[in-house]
């Protein structure tokens, strides 16, 4: 984990979205939620997935609010994500951010 990722990363969250849930374990999740800070309860206007687990992400996708942003910042999913871009994400509104791992 490099600053620059943490950088990249929390530049890629709306500076407005709370709460943001960040999901995973290990140092660049833990590193996220310290610097973002805003992990108040409730629907999450911005969720941040490290894991890169296709259930996991598909299930955030579900949670967010309205108008809500997804940033991937772990590894590439593992398989395949399910999801119908039309109702899942457009309707919505949602974005979707894939932050690429810096060195």
């Amino acid at each position: 984990m490099s600053a620059a990722l943490v950088r990249a990363v929390v530049a890629a969250v709306p500076p407005d979205a709370v709460p943001v849930e960040v999901l995973g374990t290990g140092a660049l999740a833990d590193e996220l939620r310290k610097t973002l800070g805003r992990t108040a309860g409730g629907t999450p206007a911005a969720v941040v997935d490290t894991t890169g687990d296709p259930e996991r992400i598909a299930d955030a996708l579900r949670r967010l609010d309205e108008l809500g942003v997804l940033v991937l910042a772990g590894p590439t999913p593992s398989g395949p994500l399910t999801m119908d871009l039309y109702s899942d994400l457009h309707v919505r509104g949602l974005t979707v951010v894939g932050v690429p791992p810096l060195t």
